[in-house]
Protein backbone atom coordinates (compact mmCIF):
# COMPACT_ATOMS: atom_id res chain seq x y z
CA UNK A 1 0.00 0.00 0.00
CA UNK A 2 1.33 3.46 -0.97
CA UNK A 3 1.98 5.66 2.02
CA UNK A 4 -0.10 8.37 1.68
CA UNK A 5 1.16 11.93 1.58
CA UNK A 6 0.17 14.85 3.96
CA UNK A 7 0.51 18.71 2.72
CA UNK A 8 0.06 21.55 4.89
CA UNK A 9 0.84 24.90 3.64
CA UNK A 10 3.69 23.04 1.30
CA UNK A 11 5.41 20.21 0.30
CA UNK A 12 6.89 17.53 2.13
CA UNK A 13 8.58 14.57 1.67
CA UNK A 14 8.30 11.06 3.49
CA UNK A 15 10.02 11.11 6.71
CA UNK A 16 9.90 14.83 7.27
CA UNK A 17 9.02 15.90 10.54
CA UNK A 18 5.25 16.60 11.46
CA UNK A 19 4.36 13.27 10.06
CA UNK A 20 4.23 9.93 11.70
CA UNK A 21 4.68 6.34 9.61
CA UNK A 22 2.33 4.32 11.04
CA UNK A 23 1.52 0.63 9.23
CA UNK A 24 2.25 2.09 6.05
CA UNK A 25 -0.32 4.80 5.99
CA UNK A 26 1.40 8.74 6.86
CA UNK A 27 -0.87 10.09 9.45
CA UNK A 28 -0.54 13.90 10.43
CA UNK A 29 -2.60 17.04 10.76
CA UNK A 30 -6.36 16.48 10.66
CA UNK A 31 -7.17 16.62 6.77
CA UNK A 32 -10.62 14.92 5.87
CA UNK A 33 -9.03 13.37 2.45
CA UNK A 34 -6.21 11.59 4.62
CA UNK A 35 -9.08 10.28 7.36
CA UNK A 36 -10.76 9.34 4.38
CA UNK A 37 -7.94 7.73 2.46
CA UNK A 38 -7.54 5.74 5.81
CA UNK A 39 -10.64 5.06 5.85
CA UNK A 40 -10.63 3.42 2.64
CA UNK A 41 -7.12 1.54 3.20
CA UNK A 42 -8.48 -0.27 6.26
CA UNK A 43 -11.77 -1.34 4.71
CA UNK A 44 -9.59 -2.82 1.84
CA UNK A 45 -7.51 -4.40 3.77
CA UNK A 46 -10.29 -5.88 5.54
CA UNK A 47 -12.05 -6.89 2.28
CA UNK A 48 -9.13 -8.22 1.29
CA UNK A 49 -9.11 -10.84 4.37
CA UNK A 50 -12.72 -11.95 4.71
CA UNK A 51 -12.87 -12.06 0.49
CA UNK A 52 -15.79 -9.63 0.02
CA UNK A 53 -15.85 -7.14 -2.53
CA UNK A 54 -15.20 -3.61 -1.76
CA UNK A 55 -16.97 -0.93 -2.82
CA UNK A 56 -15.19 2.49 -4.12
CA UNK A 57 -15.80 5.60 -1.92
CA UNK A 58 -18.46 8.23 -3.84
CA UNK A 59 -16.76 10.74 -5.66
CA UNK A 60 -18.07 13.36 -2.98
CA UNK A 61 -16.10 11.41 0.05
CA UNK A 62 -18.89 11.05 1.56
CA UNK A 63 -19.29 7.58 4.26
CA UNK A 64 -22.63 7.08 6.00
CA UNK A 65 -22.20 6.46 10.02
CA UNK A 66 -23.38 2.59 9.02
CA UNK A 67 -20.60 1.82 6.46
CA UNK A 68 -18.43 3.26 9.36
CA UNK A 69 -19.64 0.89 12.08
CA UNK A 70 -19.26 -1.98 9.89
CA UNK A 71 -15.98 -1.27 8.70
CA UNK A 72 -14.60 -1.02 12.43
CA UNK A 73 -16.15 -3.86 13.50
CA UNK A 74 -15.00 -5.94 10.59
CA UNK A 75 -11.73 -3.90 11.00
CA UNK A 76 -11.72 -4.89 15.46
CA UNK A 77 -12.34 -8.68 14.06
CA UNK A 78 -9.64 -9.03 11.48
CA UNK A 79 -7.20 -7.70 14.44
CA UNK A 80 -8.53 -10.38 17.21
CA UNK A 81 -7.84 -12.64 14.70
CA UNK A 82 -4.60 -11.74 14.42
CA UNK A 83 -3.52 -11.61 17.83
CA UNK A 84 -5.13 -14.95 18.11
CA UNK A 85 -3.35 -15.96 15.64
CA UNK A 86 0.52 -15.06 17.31
CA UNK A 87 -0.62 -17.93 19.78
CA UNK A 88 -0.57 -20.43 17.23
CA UNK A 89 2.72 -21.17 16.78
CA UNK A 90 5.07 -24.26 15.29
CA UNK A 91 6.33 -24.91 18.36
CA UNK A 92 3.14 -25.07 20.97
CA UNK A 93 1.52 -27.23 18.01
CA UNK A 94 4.16 -29.59 18.38
CA UNK A 95 4.26 -29.07 22.41
CA UNK A 96 0.51 -28.77 23.43
CA UNK A 97 -0.74 -31.98 21.33
CA UNK A 98 2.14 -34.31 23.31
CA UNK A 99 0.43 -33.25 26.95
CA UNK A 100 -2.74 -33.96 25.75
CA UNK A 101 -1.81 -37.40 24.20
CA UNK A 102 0.14 -38.32 27.13
CA UNK A 103 -2.97 -37.10 29.36
CA UNK A 104 -5.30 -39.13 27.42
CA UNK A 105 -3.41 -42.19 27.23
CA UNK A 106 -3.08 -42.02 31.22
CA UNK A 107 -6.84 -41.51 31.72
CA UNK A 108 -7.71 -43.97 29.45
CA UNK A 109 -5.75 -46.84 30.31
CA UNK A 110 -6.48 -45.87 34.37
CA UNK A 111 -10.15 -45.79 33.34
CA UNK A 112 -10.27 -49.22 31.27
CA UNK A 113 -7.88 -50.62 34.15
CA UNK A 114 -11.51 -49.73 36.66
CA UNK A 115 -13.83 -50.75 34.30
CA UNK A 116 -12.33 -54.06 33.94
CA UNK A 117 -11.77 -55.17 37.67
CA UNK A 118 -15.35 -53.77 38.54
CA UNK A 119 -17.58 -52.38 36.15
CA UNK A 120 -19.72 -51.14 38.66
CA UNK A 121 -17.78 -48.44 39.64
CA UNK A 122 -17.69 -46.42 36.49
CA UNK A 123 -19.30 -48.63 34.23
CA UNK A 124 -18.33 -51.39 31.59
CA UNK A 125 -15.11 -50.91 29.65
CA UNK A 126 -15.98 -49.13 26.66
CA UNK A 127 -19.63 -48.78 26.74
CA UNK A 128 -20.46 -47.57 23.31
CA UNK A 129 -18.57 -50.93 22.03
CA UNK A 130 -20.58 -52.65 24.50
CA UNK A 131 -24.31 -51.83 22.57
CA UNK A 132 -22.17 -52.62 19.57
CA UNK A 133 -21.36 -56.31 21.02
CA UNK A 134 -24.83 -56.37 22.39
CA UNK A 135 -26.48 -56.34 18.78
CA UNK A 136 -24.43 -58.78 17.12
CA UNK A 137 -24.48 -61.08 20.67
CA UNK A 138 -28.33 -61.29 20.14
CA UNK A 139 -28.06 -61.88 16.69
CA UNK A 140 -26.94 -64.79 16.82
CA UNK A 141 -27.66 -66.24 20.07
CA UNK A 142 -31.48 -64.65 20.45
CA UNK A 143 -34.95 -64.32 18.57
CA UNK A 144 -33.95 -61.09 15.91
CA UNK A 145 -37.06 -59.80 16.30
CA UNK A 146 -36.20 -59.07 19.83
CA UNK A 147 -33.43 -57.23 18.87
CA UNK A 148 -33.73 -54.27 20.15
CA UNK A 149 -35.89 -54.50 22.93
CA UNK A 150 -34.08 -52.51 26.06
CA UNK A 151 -35.00 -55.22 28.55
CA UNK A 152 -33.68 -58.03 26.30
CA UNK A 153 -30.37 -55.96 26.44
CA UNK A 154 -29.73 -55.39 29.58
CA UNK A 155 -30.29 -58.60 30.69
CA UNK A 156 -27.52 -59.71 28.25
CA UNK A 157 -25.51 -57.44 29.32
CA UNK A 158 -25.60 -58.48 32.60
CA UNK A 159 -24.87 -61.64 31.75
CA UNK A 160 -21.52 -61.07 30.04
CA UNK A 161 -20.43 -58.68 32.83
CA UNK A 162 -21.85 -60.75 35.62
CA UNK A 163 -23.44 -57.37 37.53
CA UNK A 164 -25.76 -55.24 36.88
CA UNK A 165 -24.24 -51.68 34.94
CA UNK A 166 -26.10 -48.74 32.46
CA UNK A 167 -28.16 -50.09 29.47
CA UNK A 168 -26.23 -49.42 26.69
CA UNK A 169 -28.71 -49.51 24.31
CA UNK A 170 -28.08 -50.88 20.65
CA UNK A 171 -30.19 -49.43 18.30
CA UNK A 172 -27.72 -49.35 15.09
CA UNK A 173 -29.52 -50.74 11.49
CA UNK A 174 -29.32 -54.45 12.05
CA UNK A 175 -26.42 -54.97 9.17
CA UNK A 176 -24.50 -53.49 11.84
CA UNK A 177 -25.17 -56.40 14.26
CA UNK A 178 -23.89 -58.73 11.52
CA UNK A 179 -20.78 -56.80 11.27
CA UNK A 180 -20.51 -57.32 15.25
CA UNK A 181 -21.50 -60.87 15.60
CA UNK A 182 -17.75 -62.20 14.67
CA UNK A 183 -16.66 -59.85 17.69
CA UNK A 184 -19.51 -61.00 20.31
CA UNK A 185 -18.34 -64.43 19.77
CA UNK A 186 -15.53 -63.49 22.37
CA UNK A 187 -15.93 -62.94 25.81
CA UNK A 188 -16.38 -58.47 26.46
CA UNK A 189 -13.00 -57.71 27.85
CA UNK A 190 -11.06 -59.77 24.77
CA UNK A 191 -13.40 -58.55 22.39
CA UNK A 192 -13.22 -54.82 23.54
CA UNK A 193 -9.70 -54.67 23.59
CA UNK A 194 -9.74 -56.42 19.76
CA UNK A 195 -12.16 -53.37 18.69
CA UNK A 196 -9.69 -50.53 20.63
CA UNK A 197 -6.54 -52.01 18.60
CA UNK A 198 -9.07 -52.26 14.91
CA UNK A 199 -9.86 -48.85 16.30
CA UNK A 200 -6.93 -47.23 15.97
CA UNK A 201 -5.14 -49.06 13.08
CA UNK A 202 -8.17 -47.66 11.40
CA UNK A 203 -7.66 -44.14 12.96
CA UNK A 204 -3.96 -44.22 11.79
CA UNK A 205 -4.60 -45.21 8.53
CA UNK A 206 -6.80 -41.86 7.95
CA UNK A 207 -4.96 -39.88 9.48
CA UNK A 208 -2.15 -41.00 7.07
CA UNK A 209 -4.50 -41.03 4.44
CA UNK A 210 -4.81 -37.60 4.32
CA UNK A 211 -1.66 -36.99 1.88
CA UNK A 212 -3.91 -37.28 -0.89
CA UNK A 213 -6.65 -34.41 0.07
CA UNK A 214 -3.44 -31.87 1.42
CA UNK A 215 -0.03 -33.43 0.04
CA UNK A 216 1.63 -29.80 0.79
CA UNK A 217 0.58 -29.66 4.25
CA UNK A 218 0.98 -33.05 4.77
CA UNK A 219 4.27 -33.14 2.93
CA UNK A 220 5.79 -30.36 5.27
CA UNK A 221 3.82 -30.54 8.54
CA UNK A 222 2.79 -34.26 8.89
CA UNK A 223 3.57 -34.63 12.32
CA UNK A 224 1.85 -31.41 13.67
CA UNK A 225 -0.99 -32.69 11.56
CA UNK A 226 -0.70 -36.04 13.24
CA UNK A 227 -0.33 -35.09 16.56
CA UNK A 228 -3.38 -32.22 16.00
CA UNK A 229 -5.32 -35.42 15.54
CA UNK A 230 -4.34 -37.82 17.62
CA UNK A 231 -4.12 -35.11 20.33
CA UNK A 232 -8.30 -33.84 19.96
CA UNK A 233 -11.06 -34.58 22.44
CA UNK A 234 -13.15 -36.58 19.26
CA UNK A 235 -10.49 -39.25 18.88
CA UNK A 236 -10.20 -39.43 22.92
CA UNK A 237 -14.14 -40.36 22.68
CA UNK A 238 -13.78 -42.31 19.92
CA UNK A 239 -11.14 -44.72 21.42
CA UNK A 240 -12.37 -44.79 25.03
CA UNK A 241 -16.13 -44.87 24.20
CA UNK A 242 -15.32 -47.82 21.73
CA UNK A 243 -16.81 -45.99 18.95
CA UNK A 244 -16.81 -46.91 15.13
CA UNK A 245 -16.46 -43.15 13.94
CA UNK A 246 -13.25 -44.52 12.75
CA UNK A 247 -14.74 -46.77 10.26
CA UNK A 248 -17.17 -44.05 9.50
CA UNK A 249 -13.88 -41.70 8.86
CA UNK A 250 -12.40 -43.94 6.34
CA UNK A 251 -15.53 -44.80 4.20
CA UNK A 252 -16.02 -41.00 3.75
CA UNK A 253 -11.72 -40.70 2.80
CA UNK A 254 -11.98 -43.76 0.54
CA UNK A 255 -15.15 -42.68 -1.05
CA UNK A 256 -13.97 -39.12 -1.62
CA UNK A 257 -10.39 -40.37 -3.35
CA UNK A 258 -12.34 -42.88 -5.97
CA UNK A 259 -14.87 -40.47 -6.80
CA UNK A 260 -11.82 -38.06 -7.12
CA UNK A 261 -10.09 -41.06 -9.66
CA UNK A 262 -13.50 -40.86 -11.64
CA UNK A 263 -14.34 -44.39 -10.48
CA UNK A 264 -17.69 -43.40 -9.86
CA UNK A 265 -19.50 -46.37 -9.49
CA UNK A 266 -17.43 -48.08 -6.19
CA UNK A 267 -17.27 -44.68 -4.63
CA UNK A 268 -20.95 -44.62 -4.60
CA UNK A 269 -20.81 -48.57 -3.28
CA UNK A 270 -18.14 -47.74 -0.57
CA UNK A 271 -20.40 -44.42 0.78
CA UNK A 272 -23.14 -46.55 0.79
CA UNK A 273 -21.55 -48.10 3.43
CA UNK A 274 -21.72 -45.08 5.89
CA UNK A 275 -25.46 -46.78 6.22
CA UNK A 276 -24.33 -48.06 9.39
CA UNK A 277 -24.61 -44.01 10.80
CA UNK A 278 -27.32 -42.64 8.20
CA UNK A 279 -27.36 -39.32 9.95
CA UNK A 280 -23.93 -38.96 8.53
CA UNK A 281 -24.73 -40.11 4.58
CA UNK A 282 -27.93 -38.42 4.53
CA UNK A 283 -26.61 -35.85 2.05
CA UNK A 284 -24.95 -37.99 -0.09
CA UNK A 285 -27.33 -38.56 -2.63
CA UNK A 286 -28.54 -35.29 -2.87
CA UNK A 287 -25.22 -33.72 -3.78
CA UNK A 288 -24.48 -36.82 -6.30
CA UNK A 289 -27.07 -35.86 -8.00
CA UNK A 290 -26.99 -32.08 -8.14
CA UNK A 291 -23.24 -32.95 -9.26
CA UNK A 292 -24.74 -35.05 -12.07
CA UNK A 293 -22.79 -38.06 -11.16
CA UNK A 294 -25.49 -40.57 -11.65
CA UNK A 295 -23.49 -43.24 -12.19
CA UNK A 296 -22.21 -42.76 -8.71
CA UNK A 297 -26.00 -41.65 -7.38
CA UNK A 298 -26.77 -45.32 -8.73
CA UNK A 299 -24.55 -47.54 -7.46
CA UNK A 300 -24.96 -45.99 -4.07
CA UNK A 301 -28.93 -46.43 -4.41
CA UNK A 302 -28.52 -50.05 -5.42
CA UNK A 303 -25.90 -50.65 -2.39
CA UNK A 304 -28.24 -48.82 -0.01
CA UNK A 305 -30.97 -51.13 -1.07
CA UNK A 306 -28.70 -54.02 -0.91
CA UNK A 307 -27.84 -53.20 2.86
CA UNK A 308 -31.46 -52.63 3.52
CA UNK A 309 -32.35 -56.27 1.87
CA UNK A 310 -29.62 -57.73 4.21
CA UNK A 311 -31.39 -56.02 7.00
CA UNK A 312 -35.07 -56.95 6.44
CA UNK A 313 -33.34 -60.69 6.05
CA UNK A 314 -31.69 -60.72 9.51
CA UNK A 315 -34.51 -59.35 11.45
CA UNK A 316 -37.60 -59.15 9.24
CA UNK A 317 -39.42 -56.22 8.25
CA UNK A 318 -41.11 -55.92 12.02
CA UNK A 319 -38.22 -56.01 13.50
CA UNK A 320 -37.05 -53.24 11.23
CA UNK A 321 -39.99 -51.36 12.21
CA UNK A 322 -39.41 -52.05 16.02
CA UNK A 323 -35.58 -50.43 15.49
CA UNK A 324 -37.73 -47.58 13.52
CA UNK A 325 -39.84 -47.23 16.55
CA UNK A 326 -36.74 -47.44 19.07
CA UNK A 327 -35.92 -44.10 17.41
CA UNK A 328 -38.24 -42.51 18.03
CA UNK A 329 -39.30 -43.91 21.67
CA UNK A 330 -39.40 -41.80 24.79
CA UNK A 331 -36.11 -44.30 26.37
CA UNK A 332 -34.39 -42.83 23.44
CA UNK A 333 -35.62 -39.44 23.79
CA UNK A 334 -34.26 -39.10 27.38
CA UNK A 335 -31.45 -41.61 27.20
CA UNK A 336 -29.76 -40.17 24.08
CA UNK A 337 -31.28 -37.08 22.77
CA UNK A 338 -31.24 -35.24 26.52
CA UNK A 339 -29.33 -37.64 28.55
CA UNK A 340 -26.38 -36.96 25.92
CA UNK A 341 -27.33 -33.44 24.81
CA UNK A 342 -24.23 -31.95 26.17
CA UNK A 343 -22.32 -33.95 23.80
CA UNK A 344 -23.90 -32.97 21.20
CA UNK A 345 -21.86 -30.50 18.51
CA UNK A 346 -23.69 -28.88 16.19
CA UNK A 347 -25.75 -25.75 15.30
CA UNK A 348 -29.35 -27.18 16.31
CA UNK A 349 -28.23 -28.15 19.85
CA UNK A 350 -26.40 -24.48 20.24
CA UNK A 351 -29.86 -22.96 19.75
CA UNK A 352 -31.30 -25.28 22.00
CA UNK A 353 -29.12 -24.88 25.05
CA UNK A 354 -29.01 -21.23 24.87
CA UNK A 355 -33.13 -20.72 25.05
CA UNK A 356 -34.87 -21.91 28.38
CA UNK A 357 -35.18 -25.27 29.56
CA UNK A 358 -39.16 -25.13 28.50
CA UNK A 359 -38.92 -23.03 25.05
CA UNK A 360 -35.92 -25.36 24.18
CA UNK A 361 -37.91 -28.23 24.85
CA UNK A 362 -40.91 -26.79 22.91
CA UNK A 363 -38.89 -26.31 19.51
CA UNK A 364 -36.69 -29.54 19.66
CA UNK A 365 -38.97 -31.10 17.47
CA UNK A 366 -39.04 -27.85 14.82
CA UNK A 367 -35.11 -28.10 15.05
CA UNK A 368 -34.48 -31.69 14.29
CA UNK A 369 -36.57 -32.04 11.56
CA UNK A 370 -35.71 -28.61 9.79
CA UNK A 371 -32.12 -28.00 10.68
CA UNK A 372 -30.75 -30.22 8.16
CA UNK A 373 -32.95 -29.31 5.28
CA UNK A 374 -32.06 -26.50 5.57
CA UNK A 375 -28.34 -26.73 5.62
CA UNK A 376 -28.75 -29.24 2.65
CA UNK A 377 -30.65 -25.98 0.76
CA UNK A 378 -27.90 -24.05 1.15
CA UNK A 379 -25.36 -26.42 -0.09
CA UNK A 380 -27.37 -27.18 -2.98
CA UNK A 381 -27.71 -23.56 -3.71
CA UNK A 382 -23.83 -22.66 -3.51
CA UNK A 383 -22.91 -25.95 -5.96
CA UNK A 384 -25.87 -24.77 -8.48
CA UNK A 385 -24.19 -21.04 -8.16
CA UNK A 386 -21.29 -22.74 -8.97
CA UNK A 387 -22.41 -24.87 -11.63
CA UNK A 388 -19.73 -23.13 -14.20
CA UNK A 389 -16.76 -23.69 -12.51
CA UNK A 390 -14.75 -26.25 -12.46
CA UNK A 391 -14.74 -26.83 -8.27
CA UNK A 392 -12.60 -30.03 -7.24
CA UNK A 393 -14.22 -33.03 -6.08
CA UNK A 394 -12.62 -32.91 -2.89
CA UNK A 395 -13.74 -29.29 -1.68
CA UNK A 396 -17.59 -30.69 -2.42
CA UNK A 397 -17.17 -33.44 -0.41
CA UNK A 398 -15.45 -31.24 2.22
CA UNK A 399 -18.36 -28.96 2.24
CA UNK A 400 -20.99 -31.85 2.23
CA UNK A 401 -19.27 -32.90 5.68
CA UNK A 402 -18.94 -29.59 6.87
CA UNK A 403 -22.90 -29.22 6.13
CA UNK A 404 -23.72 -32.66 7.58
CA UNK A 405 -21.28 -31.64 10.54
CA UNK A 406 -22.93 -28.29 11.77
CA UNK A 407 -27.15 -29.08 10.47
CA UNK A 408 -27.17 -32.62 11.91
CA UNK A 409 -29.09 -32.96 15.08
CA UNK A 410 -27.33 -35.73 16.00
CA UNK A 411 -23.24 -35.59 15.80
CA UNK A 412 -21.78 -35.88 19.23
CA UNK A 413 -18.03 -35.18 19.92
CA UNK A 414 -16.88 -38.94 18.39
CA UNK A 415 -18.30 -38.00 14.95
CA UNK A 416 -16.32 -34.94 15.07
CA UNK A 417 -12.95 -36.69 13.76
CA UNK A 418 -15.48 -36.35 10.05
CA UNK A 419 -14.55 -32.80 10.52
CA UNK A 420 -10.55 -33.84 9.98
CA UNK A 421 -10.37 -33.98 6.06
CA UNK A 422 -12.46 -30.34 5.97
CA UNK A 423 -10.24 -28.67 8.28
CA UNK A 424 -6.78 -30.36 6.41
CA UNK A 425 -8.14 -29.29 3.05
CA UNK A 426 -8.69 -25.96 4.04
CA UNK A 427 -5.70 -25.87 5.51
CA UNK A 428 -4.22 -26.76 2.38
CA UNK A 429 -6.25 -24.83 -0.25
CA UNK A 430 -7.17 -21.68 2.28
CA UNK A 431 -4.26 -21.36 4.96
CA UNK A 432 -5.39 -18.09 6.19
CA UNK A 433 -5.85 -16.69 10.29
CA UNK A 434 -9.56 -17.46 10.14
CA UNK A 435 -9.02 -21.25 9.58
CA UNK A 436 -6.19 -21.91 12.00
CA UNK A 437 -8.00 -19.77 15.06
CA UNK A 438 -11.14 -21.60 13.87
CA UNK A 439 -9.54 -25.22 13.89
CA UNK A 440 -7.70 -23.84 17.71
CA UNK A 441 -10.81 -22.63 18.93
CA UNK A 442 -12.99 -26.23 18.00
CA UNK A 443 -10.09 -27.74 19.49
CA UNK A 444 -9.84 -26.15 22.46
CA UNK A 445 -13.95 -25.92 22.86
CA UNK A 446 -14.60 -29.23 22.28
CA UNK A 447 -11.65 -30.43 24.92
CA UNK A 448 -13.58 -28.11 27.18
CA UNK A 449 -17.18 -29.38 26.82
CA UNK A 450 -17.23 -31.76 29.60
CA UNK A 451 -15.88 -29.13 31.83
CA UNK A 452 -18.92 -26.65 31.02
CA UNK A 453 -21.35 -29.89 31.45
CA UNK A 454 -20.20 -30.56 35.18
CA UNK A 455 -20.29 -26.17 35.80
CA UNK A 456 -22.85 -25.54 34.64
CA UNK A 457 -25.80 -28.75 34.29
CA UNK A 458 -27.37 -28.12 37.37
CA UNK A 459 -27.74 -24.17 36.98
CA UNK A 460 -30.89 -22.29 36.38
CA UNK A 461 -31.25 -20.80 32.89
CA UNK A 462 -30.05 -18.53 31.79
CA UNK A 463 -26.82 -19.53 33.64
CA UNK A 464 -26.81 -23.24 32.30
CA UNK A 465 -26.42 -21.96 29.00
CA UNK A 466 -22.69 -21.94 29.56
CA UNK A 467 -23.44 -25.52 29.47
CA UNK A 468 -24.35 -25.16 25.19
CA UNK A 469 -22.16 -26.52 22.33
CA UNK A 470 -20.41 -23.33 22.04
CA UNK A 471 -17.85 -25.58 19.47
CA UNK A 472 -20.41 -25.06 16.85
CA UNK A 473 -19.46 -21.24 16.23
CA UNK A 474 -16.22 -22.65 15.02
CA UNK A 475 -18.06 -25.15 13.12
CA UNK A 476 -20.02 -22.99 11.83
CA UNK A 477 -16.72 -20.56 10.55
CA UNK A 478 -15.47 -23.78 9.06
CA UNK A 479 -18.46 -24.39 7.16
CA UNK A 480 -18.74 -20.99 5.48
CA UNK A 481 -15.26 -21.15 4.14
CA UNK A 482 -15.61 -24.91 3.28
CA UNK A 483 -18.52 -23.29 1.36
CA UNK A 484 -15.58 -20.62 -0.21
CA UNK A 485 -13.97 -23.07 -1.09
CA UNK A 486 -16.01 -24.42 -3.99
CA UNK A 487 -14.77 -22.12 -6.12
CA UNK A 488 -12.74 -23.39 -8.73
CA UNK A 489 -8.91 -22.68 -8.69
CA UNK A 490 -9.73 -20.30 -11.76
CA UNK A 491 -11.62 -18.53 -9.10
CA UNK A 492 -7.84 -17.81 -6.93
CA UNK A 493 -9.21 -20.36 -3.80
CA UNK A 494 -5.00 -20.87 -4.09
CA UNK A 495 -4.08 -16.90 -4.12
CA UNK A 496 -6.84 -15.40 -1.76
CA UNK A 497 -5.27 -16.30 1.20
CA UNK A 498 -1.75 -14.86 -0.26
CA UNK A 499 -3.72 -11.66 -1.41
CA UNK A 500 -4.62 -11.48 2.18
CA UNK A 501 -1.43 -12.21 3.64
CA UNK A 502 0.29 -9.30 1.48
CA UNK A 503 -2.79 -7.01 2.45
CA UNK A 504 -2.18 -7.63 6.35
CA UNK A 505 1.67 -7.44 6.11
CA UNK A 506 1.33 -3.95 4.68
CA UNK A 507 -1.34 -2.71 7.45
CA UNK A 508 0.10 -4.15 10.11
CA UNK A 509 4.05 -3.95 11.08
CA UNK A 510 3.98 -5.74 14.25
CA UNK A 511 5.71 -9.51 13.87
CA UNK A 512 3.53 -11.96 12.35
CA UNK A 513 3.97 -15.23 11.72
CA UNK A 514 1.76 -15.35 8.69
CA UNK A 515 4.38 -16.46 6.47
CA UNK A 516 4.97 -19.62 8.41
CA UNK A 517 2.75 -22.30 7.14
CA UNK A 518 1.11 -24.03 10.46
CA UNK A 519 -0.90 -27.45 10.29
Amino acid sequence: MAPAVHRRGGRHRHGEPGHQHTGGVLRGGSSAGVRRELISAEYNLICCFCHVPSHSMSSRGNVRPSSILVRTVRLNFSRLLGHADRFITEERLRLYPIVFIVGSVVAVTISSAIRIADPTVQGALMPDYLAHWTGGGLLISADPSILYDPQTQSAFQRNALGTDVALSWFVSPPIVAAFYAPFALLPYNISGILWLIVSTALLVWCVLSLKSLAPTLMGRKRNVVILAVLASAPVFELLGGGQDSAFTLAVWLVGIRLLGSHHNAWAGVVLALGFAKPQVVVLVPLVLLATRNFRALASFVVACGLLLGISIGLVGVDGLLRWAAALSSPLYVDEVQQGQAWKMLGLPSLVQGLLPPALGGLIAPALMWASLPIGASILLFRLHRNRTQQAETPAIWSATLATTAVFSPHFLTYDAVLLIPVIVLLLELRPSRYVRVSAVSLFVLIWLTPVFHLAAAQLPWPLSAVDAPWAAIPMAAIWIESLRALHGPAAGIGQRPAAATECFKAADPSPSIEGQQHG
